[in-house]
């Protein structure tokens, strides 16, 4: 990648700032704020990235979906899996990365799995019902979340006490294939202390998750159960001091089958421990917080080929928020993570320390400069400095209407994972990390509350990209793989468009366009060159709201194991109908259809894709 694209989009945004500095820069408060590209409560507009935001009122009006099947829905994000059976494995693509490239945070802090091939975290754990809101950034985002953020950054802010009197919240769902899920949790404030523990049950008959190709033969149906418990507890020891913790169990069994085109009657089930705290301490002009977390996870495959394995991951951020002026902001910090995992008699071992510092200054007029640096201290492969600029120059078109330029460019560094590098079959313990730059540019128009448009255009390259590369004898016979550092340069570009236009309060259209170029399109496996959808919401009276989604997935490549090795998946299209009504104060009903059309479409090659369906719920508040 030439750093001369970026170096443009400085020198383009600093002179159109200085020509631009007379005007009168009054940024209008639009309701929209964020938090993931900066960790400020940024306004949207000042952010200097698009982020975008999965509300608490869009969750709870979609009853029956789950955490990744709101992110498909997202404008250039792919969720491989997704429209599978409950128990599907989950493959999230963000800008052409891997699930190694895209970090999941929880509350802001990052969790990983080293049970997992990846290291990354396990979305199916996450019961959408206990999720207050999710934003994504998209592109590199390694100096102010560390390792694995190469590509973009999903940040899930799950629920947490804030009424004073006590309060049930209480949500049941039902739908097809015998699904039904129930979630509850009280919450309330006594004094200093405010607390909301809670519990949520889900099961599902599901479909069969391997297709058999054959209409006349039926393969058995992979259920799914879950069950999750969690309490959180704030302490307000003082108008300073906060002290804030969390524990939580998740249980999940689920039927798989044998692979493409392969039934057979296989379980994993998976456990999961997580206990955090989170002190936090205000001072005049900023606040100190610790935010630690603890994480233990235990798989186990019941199967021809048994297997099970043990991952502890232990994450702590300390840092320093200080607001030198409302034009200057800084966060300095030290992050610690600390991974392992126990399988066949081994239980190896990686930790990073990391210091890091993120500002964001108002410099002048309209222009923005948001940056930062990160040393990753890695115990196995020693120091690494990435590093981001990230400009963008807001203009005051007048009438409340606004234009945002914006650029960035960004370094990141991605370890091997614990399996990668140690695995029996597969691992390989001459593995180098990958490294990765990403350039983009793009603008943001904002018409009062009406329109808002986003157009960005950007790059990515991988160097050392890490892959499973397939091994054969002298007579062209397949005799495993092992993971692999892949020559050469792993290449992508696109550019990602959005519009949301909002006539009056009760109508609100969206549409999104994502296209993308491959430098070598095999190294891109399952993931759309294209991915476009429309979303039409109204609320035909006062407490009704109607909502229709269309999405459209592009055509992918997939390797397979046998002839032809290539396959391509055809395009598919998605129409869901979702709608809700306010019954009283505090009750509500909301159900959906989803796959409308019923299209017959493969999203995974040699899977079943769920048909037709329906989910219906009920949410009550007393």
């Amino acid at each position: 990648m030439k750093k001369a694209n970026f170096i443009l989009i400085v020198v383009s945004i600093a002179i159109l700032g200085k020509s631009l500095n007379a005007q009168d820069e009054k940024v209008k408060d639009l309701g929209r704020v964020v938090v993931t590209g900066t960790r400020f409560e940024t306004p949207i507009e000042k952010s200097g990235k698009v982020i975008y935001k999965i509300t608490e009122k869009e969750i709870s009006n979609s009853t029956g979906r789950t955490v990744a099947d709101m992110l498909n829905l997202l404008p250039g994000i792919n969720i491989n899996g997704a429209y599978g059976t409950p128990g599907t494995n989950l493959e999230y693509s963000l800008r052409g990365g891997r699930n190694r490239h895209t970090l999941i945070l929880i509350d802001g802090l990052p969790i990983n799995d080293p049970s997992l091939i990846s290291n990354d975290y396990d979305l199916r754990l996450i019961n959408l019902q206990e999720v207050e809101f999710i934003e994504v950034l998209k592109g590199g985002a390694s100096t102010l979340y560390g390792t694995n953020a190469a590509a973009g950054v999903i940040n899930i802010k799950l629920k947490s006490p804030e009424v004073v009197e006590p309060e049930v919240n209480f949500v049941q769902q039902v739908g097809s294939f015998q699904s039904l899920n129930t979630n509850i949790n009280v919450q309330a404030k006594t004094g200093k202390l405010s607390y909301l523990t809670g519990g949520s049950f889900g099961i599902s008959e599901g479909i069969s998750a391997a297709s058999s190709g054959d209409p006349s033969i039926n393969f058995g149906n992979d259920g799914f159960y879950r069950y999750t418990g969690r309490t959180r507890l704030s302490y307000d020891v003082s108008e300073q001091l906060s002290l804030n913790g969390n524990l939580s169990y998740d249980k999940l069994l689920s039927d798989y089958d044998g692979g493409a085109f392969f039934d057979q009657d296989n379980q994993f089930d998976i456990r999961q421990l997580s206990l955090g705290l989170n002190p936090k301490y205000n001072y005049q002009n900023g606040s100190l917080q610790l935010k630690y977390n603890f994480n233990r996870v235990r798989r186990e495959f019941i199967s021809d080929f048994p297997f099970s394995a043990k991952g502890f991951n232990t994450q702590a951020d300390l840092s320093n928020e200080y607001i030198f002026s409302e034009k200057l902001k800084t966060i300095i910090g030290v992050q610690y993570q600390d991974f392992s995992f126990e399988n066949e008699g081994e239980e190896p071992n990686q930790f990073n320390i990391d210091p890091y510092l993120h500002l964001s200054w108002d410099v002048f007029g309209g222009l923005t400069f948001n940056g930062g640096i990160r040393l990753n201290n890695n115990s196995e492969y020693g120091t690494n400095f990435v590093y981001s600029i990230n400009p963008s120059y807001l203009i005051n078109l007048g009438q409340e209407n606004q234009l945002k330029l914006f650029g960035s460019y960004s370094t990141a560094y991605v370890t091997p994972s614990l399996f990668q590098l140690f695995s029996g079959l597969y691992g390989n313990l001459d593995l180098q990390p990958e490294e990765t730059a990403s350039v983009e540019g793009g603008l943001s128009l904002y018409l009062g509350n009406k329109i808002t448009l986003n157009a960005e255009y950007f790059q990515r390259e991988e160097t050392n990209a890490i892959d499973f590369v397939s091994l054969f004898d002298t007579n062209g016979n397949f005799i495993g793989g092992e993971y692999q550092n892949i020559d050469g340069t792993r290449e992508i570009n696109g550019i990602e468009f959005d519009v949301t236009y909002s006539p009056t309060e009760k109508i609100k259209i969206a549409g999104h366009f994502a296209d993308y170029q491959f430098g070598d399109p095999t190294q891109f496996y399952r993931i759309p060159a294209q991915k476009h959808g429309l979303s039409v919401d109204v609320s035909p009276f006062e407490k009704t709201q109607l909502g229709l989604v269309w999405t459209h997935f592009g055509q992918r490549s997939e390797a397979i194991f046998t002839d032809p090795f290539l396959v391509d998946l055809a395009a598919y299209d998605v129409v869901d109908l979702t709608f809700s009504h306010q019954l009283s104060e505090g009750l509500s009903i909301n159900g959906a259809v989803y796959n409308l059309l019923d299209e017959d479409f493969v999203s995974v090659y040699g899977f079943n894709a769920r048909p037709v369906n329906f989910s219906l719920g009920i949410s009550a508040k007393f």
